[in-house]
């Protein structure tokens, strides 16, 4: 960051910052730094010595949204950002993948009023707590389709297999089990459909 001037402004707060980015088009190279605050996304143009040549601010409040979604979009085999404002749009190149799409993920929860962000260090999101306890509730699901046990110890019933009792056409004697199987009467051996 050096001794750059961002001139942020008082409510202003840095979300993420990206080096080794370039915007400029096709003869550009990835130099520029780019950081994404709550205002603006700043780009610090860089010489060839890392000096900073010129700094650009693009307002976020002056990004489209679509559907209730921030035109933030990574286009599928590429490694850059194209962000579409009021008044055009800009693409920003980055070093890989991942980070165009963290930049994306981050810009659309700015504008759409979300409050965890894509964290560039990877450390836990924020938000992840929610994640794994919905995973977990889908993994016991799997387990009691597959007659596994619980945590508790007890076997699971499998989705669709509610337990039933009734009393034996032949005998009268009370039979129980999975609604819809045939059982066998215990007593008298005849075999009938719950």
């Amino acid at each position: 960051m050096g001794n750059d001037k961002y001139n942020l402004q008082q409510n202003e707060s840095v979300i993420m910052k990206t080096e080794g980015v370039k915007h400029g088009g096709f003869m550009a190279v990835y130099s520029d730094e780019l950081l994404l605050t709550n205002l603006n996304i700043i780009l610090v143009k860089k010489g060839l010595l890392r000096n900073t040549k010129d700094i650009q601010y693009f307002p976020v409040n002056q990004i489209k949204l679509f559907n209730g979604k921030a035109q933030a979009i990574v286009p599928k085999q590429t490694y850059d950002l194209e962000v579409y404002f009021l008044n055009g749009q800009e693409t920003f190149g980055f070093p890989n993948r991942k980070e165009a799409e963290k930049w994306a993920d981050n810009i659309n929860r700015l504008l759409t009023g979300a409050v965890d962000f894509v964290d560039n260090d990877n450390k836990a999101i924020p938000g992840t707590e929610l994640i794994a306890e919905t995973l977990k509730g889908t993994i016991d699901t799997f387990k009691g389709v597959f007659g596994k046990k619980n945590n508790d110890g007890n076997e699971s019933k499998p989705l669709g297999e509610e337990q039933t009792a009734k009393y034996c056409a032949s005998c009268g004697a009370s039979i129980k089990g999975i609604k819809g199987r045939i059982v066998r009467c215990q007593y008298c051996d005849s075999e009938q459909q719950l």
